[in-house]
């Protein structure tokens, strides 16, 4: 009897083990900051200090990593690896505008998340081909 009950563990420990050793990042949050003309406000240097404040518990904010491109966007670093909502904050005086990321689990053999929606509150914007435009006046 114990025999065959550590061979029956040994046949389930080798399938558990077999599933697929991966990752999946969730896809990357690309922001382009503009005026109401369509001017970039970082290329023309209107934008120059800005942060982007993730809520944590009992109201407190802790920083986002970003990261300026070449063509004066920003990409927003290690956000969206969670299941559910995720508040954050921008400010850059005047301005200051919330949004929220709602992310899941992929449905593959991989772990990971996918970023479901973004929602803005207070600003203008506009999801384009992989980046959201945002105006600010």
């Amino acid at each position: 009897m114990f025999k065959k009950f550590l061979l029956l563990l040994c046949f389930s420990l080798i399938l558990i083990s077999c599933k697929k050793d991966c990752y999946t990042n969730p896809e990357k949050v690309v922001f382009e900051f503009v005026n109401s003309a369509g001017e970039n406000l970082i290329q023309n240097g209107s934008l120059t200090t800005y942060s982007i404040m993730r809520k944590t518990g009992q109201g407190g904010y802790t920083s986002v990593e970003l990261t300026k491109t070449e063509d004066h966007k920003v990409i927003l670093k290690n956000v969206g690896a969670f299941n559910g909502i995720q508040e954050y904050r921008f400010t850059s005086a005047p301005n200051i505008f919330f949004f929220s990321i709602r992310s899941s689990d992929i449905t593959t053999d991989c772990d990971g998340y996918q970023i479901d929606q973004i929602d803005f509150e207070n600003v203008v914007t506009t999801k384009e081909s992989g980046y959201y435009k945002i105006v600010l006046d």
